[in-house]
């Protein structure tokens, strides 16, 4: 089939001719039975797709936009193996339509997949991928990220479990111990130590002698206290 072919072929489905009015194109080619156009890289096909493959402009909305698509020879620069056509004109009064036949000129040459190619003829059908191809390709494209994925949830299950387990702080601390009163002694300063997994252990005992009583303790430090002073 050649354009020609294919303008017969609309005309009769829709049941009405070049020159009639159309201003009820959408209801009629809502009811025509011509489907969507096809996707990016979807190869027309004889055995599935009806009407040799012609097809018609339908929004994501439902709504009818008043263009054919023809099957073509090879793709466009959007990857769609689709020539266009406009069913319709401006009619004779402002407002009005009519039905036409009219090439866009956009795209490769209409080619029929269940027979000879558009123009002046030759074979048609052409080459591209089918639609399961065009999934196959999107499925090798998409595995490499699942992969990626996986090994990311595994990275977030392992911290979640360390982070589950107890920690301990690990390194010196030397910190100086100050008098505030006769009753009152407290540690100030900055502690820098690591923070490790595992739960933390008493430091062995290190000091040797006698102990000595809180009262001579904290008399001590405040006569240690005293003598600094009087150096300084």
């Amino acid at each position: 089939m050649n354009s020609a072919d294919y303008q017969q072929l609309f005309f009769s489905t829709i049941q009405r001719a070049p020159g009639q009015p159309a201003d009820d194109y959408e209801a009629v080619l809502g009811a025509s039975g011509i489907p969507a156009g096809y996707k990016p890289y979807v190869v027309p096909d004889c055995a599935t797709m009806p009407f040799h493959a012609m097809t018609q402009q339908i929004g994501t909305d439902g709504r009818i936009a008043g263009r054919i698509f023809l099957p073509a020879s090879g793709p466009d620069e959007n990857g769609y193996y689709t020539h266009p056509f406009s069913p319709l004109k401006d009619g004779p009064t402002p407002g009005s339509l009519v039905w036409e036949w009219r090439d866009l000129g956009i795209g490769q040459p209409v080619a029929d997949p269940c027979g000879s190619a558009g123009g002046e003829g030759g074979e048609g059908g052409g080459t591209g991928l089918t639609e399961a191809q065009v999934q196959a390709m999107i499925d090798a494209a998409i595995a490499p990220m699942q992969e990626q994925l996986a090994g990311l949830d595994g990275r977030v299950y392992a911290l979640e479990a360390a982070a589950s387990q107890p920690f301990h702080a690990h390194g010196a601390v030397n910190l100086p111990i100050v008098v505030e009163s006769l009753t009152s002694m407290r540690a100030k300063g900055d502690i820098d130590v690591d923070v490790k997994p595992g739960t933390a252990m008493p430091p062995p005992e290190t000091g040797g002698g006698d102990e000595i009583s809180g009262a001579k303790l904290l008399f001590w430090l405040r006569r240690r206290n005293d003598d600094d002073e009087a150096e300084g």
